[in-house]
C-alpha cells in the first residue's frame, strides 16, 4: 500500500505522478493527465491533480476551437460595420494569454505538489 491512512502524506511516486500530470503540458497534454485521471482512480491524490492539470491544459483548446468558430462565422457573414482583422488578431492574443496563463499554472502547481 503507498498510503497508510488518509491523513498520511503521499509518497513520493505519488507525488511524482501529480507532477509529471501537470508537466505534461510540454510533451503530452491532455492525454497524459487523462491516462493518469483514469488509471489512477484508486488514488484520491493523484486523481485530484490530474483531474486538474487535464481541464487546465484543455480550457486553451477549448477557447482556440470557440474563437475560430467565430472568425469563421464572423467571416462568412461579413459585415462592413465590424473589422473582422481587428477582431481575428484580438481573439488570438486573447488565446495566446490564456495558453499562457495556463502553463503557467500548471508549472506552479507542479512545483507545489513536490514542495508540500
Amino acid at each position: 500500500m503507498i498510503m497508510n491512512n488518509i491523513n498520511s502524506e503521499p509518497s513520493t511516486s505519488l507525488k511524482l505522478m501529480a507532477a509529471l500530470s501537470y508537466i505534461s503540458y510540454f510533451f503530452l497534454p491532455v492525454i497524459f493527465p487523462l491516462i493518469v485521471w483514469i488509471v489512477a482512480s484508486d488514488r484520491p491524490f493523484v486523481k485530484k491533480h490530474a483531474k486538474r492539470a487535464f481541464w487546465s491544459q484543455l480550457l486553451p483548446a477549448i477557447c482556440a476551437l470557440v474563437f475560430l468558430i467565430v472568425i469563421s462565422v464572423g467571416g462568412a457573414f461579413n459585415s462592413s460595420t465590424i473589422s473582422w482583422g481587428w477582431l481575428s488578431i484580438t481573439l488570438i492574443a486573447v488565446t495566446c494569454l490564456i495558453a499562457l496563463i495556463s502553463l503557467i499554472y500548471n508549472v506552479a502547481c507542479a512545483i507545489h505538489v513536490l514542495i508540500d
